[in-house]
């Protein structure tokens, strides 16, 4: 099965955009729910270890990506939808 590049995923981008939300995506709960779980655990780890600071700062950025631009993809590399 060829992936055409208007594909898009099963994801929506606003579940992922409410999860970023929920605490400034620090808690990864936004790359869970696209299926990047290394992504999404590396964060939390992150999160844990810096006392919160890089990992808000990697929320934020990514909350602003999932607002702004299609840059975020699930696992399987496409747009959230």
């Amino acid at each position: 099965m060829t992936i055409s590049e208007n594909s898009k995923s099963l994801k929506k981008k606003s579940t992922a955009i409410f999860l970023c939300l929920i605490a400034f995506g620090a808690f990864g709960l936004h790359r869970f729910y696209g299926g990047k779980t290394k992504s999404g655990g590396f964060l939390l780890l992150i999160r844990f270890l810096s006392a919160g600071s890089i990992g808000l700062i990697w929320g934020l950025y990514d909350l602003f990506t999932l607002m702004f631009t299609d840059k975020l993809t699930d696992a399987d590399g496409l747009p959230l939808r």
